[in-house]
């Protein structure tokens, strides 16, 4: 794995990171200290969220990976750039929340 300078990865604890193929995988790399069950601060969460719901209620649920891909593919366009905007211009507001509460629930 090459590094990529300066750089400082972030990772809950979840147990696919756990698993001993992940540790080696990230060896070398410098990983920010993070609790366990911490809320999810990325904004890639949300949108991953916002699309997940949209599936959801898609009124023919996929059968197949293509049609799956062409379904994801759909919601992720169909994502308001403002909903976007949003999350990025609340990310400070989100990080001052998760200091502020310990790492605990922000309701973010």
């Amino acid at each position: 794995m090459s590094r990529i300078q300066g750089g400082i990865f972030q990772q809950d604890n979840a147990r696919p990171h756990t698993v001993a193929v992940s540790q080696r995988a990230r060896q070398g790399v410098d990983i920010l200290p993070w609790p366990a069950r911490s809320p999810d601060l990325s904004p890639i969460e949300h949108v991953w969220d916002i699309i997940g719901r949209q599936l959801k209620h898609h009124p023919l649920p996929a059968q197949t990976v293509p049609v799956l891909t062409a379904q994801v593919q759909q919601a992720w366009n169909s994502i308001p750039q403002s909903d976007i905007r949003h999350l990025y211009d609340t990310m400070h507001a989100r990080l001052q929340a998760c200091i502020q509460n310990s790492g605990d629930y922000t309701g973010y």
